[in-house]
């Protein structure tokens, strides 16, 4: 019963991330999943490492111009000051 719980979790995170909807919360649900998959079944856990990664990158990066998320709360762009050295 917890392997489906399992499944129905990463499913559920991973429609939320290809949408771009609630993006740093899906990628986050995904990364301890998975993060607690590799440390709990498999001595070598290279793949699921891999993919806790990418959801820390994910979440660091945040969603794309064109998801969910950038249509609800707005574009966010950084501008740096061009600074002149003398």
């Amino acid at each position: 019963m917890a392997g489906l719980s399992i499944v129905a979790l990463l499913l559920a995170g991973a429609v939320c991330l290809f949408l771009g909807l609630f993006t740093p919360l899906a990628a986050v649900s995904i990364g301890l999943t998975l993060l607690g998959l590799a440390l709990r079944t498999t001595p070598y856990p290279i793949q699921e490492l891999e993919v806790v990664v990418l959801a820390v990158v994910i979440v660091l990066l945040g969603p794309g111009a064109f998801s969910i998320d950038a249509r609800m709360f707005g574009r966010r762009e950084i501008l740096i000051p061009v600074t002149r050295r003398q």
